[in-house]
């Protein structure tokens, strides 16, 4: 069950890859695309280096919800052992909570914590940018 966990945590690292997306007003085409790129990224730096998590608090929950359902399926098959019928009821109910939180995973806002999202909208906006939203 351990591959389990390893794998919703590599899923849930997938989502932080949501970037602002800027407005082209008069500072973004005065300082151009690649430019404004290099700013995004030091927005994003600076909010991680102050403390700040990219990952909502809803993929957090969801990855120790998984993590605590694996250590209890693998409890359950090793209670399973001990008792000689470790069989079938075990990997059905491993599996099916491996699906029950693929298919959550899927259906979570996968948008930045909100106080992350918001401390590189206040610093891009202090530059001169204007973030319409997040993609």
């Amino acid at each position: 069950m351990l591959w389990f966990s390893g794998f919703s945590l590599l899923l849930l690292a997938a989502c932080s890859a949501c970037r602002p997306v800027l407005y082209p007003n008069a500072h973004y085409k005065k300082v151009g695309p690649e430019q404004a790129e290099k700013d995004i990224q030091t927005a994003i730096e600076m909010a991680r280096s102050g403390g700040l998590d990219a990952t909502p608090a809803s993929h957090r929950t969801l990855a120790k919800s998984a993590t605590k359902t694996a250590a209890n399926t693998g409890v359950s098959a090793a209670v399973g052992v001990a008792s000689g019928s470790a069989g079938a009821g075990t990997a059905i109910g491993a599996a099916g909570n491996g699906l029950g939180f693929l298919i959550d995973w899927m259906f979570v806002k996968k948008a930045p914590d909100p106080v992350f999202k918001r401390h590189v909208e206040l610093t891009l906006s202090q530059q001169g940018y204007q973030v319409l939203g997040w993609k």
